[in-house]
């Protein structure tokens, strides 16, 4: 086979840094500047700080993680003989071998599609992360969509379908 590869699109990753900042300043002004309204919950200044506070706090720690991302130069995704080698976000799951794939599926999580690898070892991929929020983020995928990896093609250059397409068929030729 052909090995396919698949390259992070910076254009994207330029976008998604750009609506994460947009997010912190939006956290900040919630937090600081946001004028009295009359619902009473949002005047309390301690659930308003809260809230800013939570949005500084988690979209800067994800424009962190794109940026990253943006100065990488390696794939996103890499289709072979062993497996697939997923690069695409902060959550790489690195080589997935065709013989741990039971099946590739569709999934929408809050109207972002994302390709769900369902794999027959999903404990090795889980353990196999060192960072203790990207660990939480694996094993709360796991328990929700029974799969720790979700694969999202936002920083690729590449449609969905298209990608989904390809993983699948590349998965049937090997069952």
């Amino acid at each position: 086979m052909e090995e396919k590869i698949i390259e992070i699109s910076k254009i994207k990753i330029i976008g998604l840094i750009g609506l994460s900042l947009i997010f912190v300043f939006l956290g900040i002004w919630i937090a600081y500047y946001a004028p009295i309204v009359n619902v009473e919950i949002l005047n309390n200044n301690i659930f308003r700080k809260s809230i800013g506070f939570l949005s500084i706090i988690f979209f800067g720690g994800m424009g962190i993680l794109i940026t990253k991302k943006l100065f990488e130069n390696k794939y996103g995704i890499k289709i072979n003989d062993e497996g697939i080698y997923d690069n695409s976000s902060s959550i790489n799951s690195g080589l997935i071998k065709w013989e741990n794939i039971e099946s590739i599926e569709k999934s929408k999580v809050v109207n972002q599609n994302f390709i769900r690898v369902i794999v027959n070892n999903p404990n090795d991929f889980i353990d196999k992360q060192k960072n203790i929020l990207t660990r939480k983020n694996v094993e709360t995928n796991f328990k929700k969509f029974g799969s720790p990896i979700q694969i999202s093609t936002n920083g690729l250059k590449i449609k969905f379908e298209e990608l989904y397409k390809i993983m699948t068929s590349e998965l049937n030729k090997r069952k």
